[in-house]
């Protein structure tokens, strides 16, 4: 299998809904490819992460909200602004250091 198809079954995978003999292929791509392993912990982690902060209430002008635009930022490719504009922005917020 090639890294491309291994990237189309990734979250397959993870939803335990493949065939024996394709899981045992992907495992063993997995075994033996970094790149498609480090993405499939990424996987985990952001399906672990949007699980955990799916029912999460955030009420705007707070770091909450701050907190709820980067995660927009870095999932929502047709976000209006990347993930360091949005820290950025949060930071400008802060009070100086020592205050």
């Amino acid at each position: 299998m090639t890294c491309d198809q291994i990237d189309e079954l990734l979250s397959d995978l993870l939803d335990d809904e493949l065939a024996d003999g394709v899981r045992a292929g992907v495992e063993a791509h997995l075994a033996s490819c970094s790149d498609c392993a480090a993405a499939y912990r990424a996987l985990r982690r952001t399906v672990r992460f949007v699980r955990a902060h799916a029912n999460a209430q955030f009420t705007p002008g707070t770091p909450g909200d701050d907190y709820r635009n980067f995660v927009r930022a870095t999932m929502d490719e047709e976000y209006e602004r990347t993930p360091v504009q949005v820290l950025v922005e949060a930071l400008g917020d802060l009070p100086p250091p020592g205050n």
